[in-house]
């Protein structure tokens, strides 16, 4: 018999940094979480793979605006609970893609920054990972926070 480790969800708290170029002040897009990543419940010493296809677990994340944007997110290393536990977080390149209106889902290694285009309607981040918990880990509801940064310029 196995024990388990309970965990709801990562909670994708989106933020939205809009960084204009000097040539374009007028800059404003949004950022809106529609889905959490949820690996569910955890088995102590297995590492749970969510993909970006999984289309109820993975996190997606709504961006709105207009034209062409760089976007850039900051994914955390681990789940943490209130109490103080930790549950290790990896995310490597092909577990988060974007995904523009009318158009298939692109990875893109979440490390660096990817291109989405806005014109045509809201463009989606869709985004998967792996929870690494310990043989020894104690249950709990763990949750984490991932940045997302918009720009109309490359960084």
């Amino acid at each position: 018999m196995s024990r388990r480790t309970a965990l709801r969800s990562l909670r994708l708290l989106a933020l939205l940094v809009a960084l204009g170029a000097a040539r374009r002040v007028d800059a404003q897009y949004s950022v809106t979480q529609v889905q959490p990543l949820a690996f569910g419940y955890l088995t102590q010493g297995v590492t749970e793979v969510v993909r970006f296809t999984d289309t109820f677990r993975r996190g997606v994340v709504a961006l709105d605006g207009s034209g062409n944007v760089w976007v850039r997110v900051t994914l955390p290393t681990a789940l943490v609970s209130s109490q103080g536990g930790a549950i290790p977080l990896q995310f490597l390149a092909g577990d988060v893609a974007s995904q523009d209106a009318g158009k298939q889902a692109q990875s893109f290694d979440p490390a660096g920054s990817t291109r989405v285009n806005l014109t045509k309607g809201t463009a989606l981040l869709l985004i998967g990972g792996r929870a690494i918990p310990a043989v020894s880990q104690v249950a709990g509801t763990y949750s984490a926070t991932m940045i997302v940064v918009v720009s109309s310029t490359k960084f």
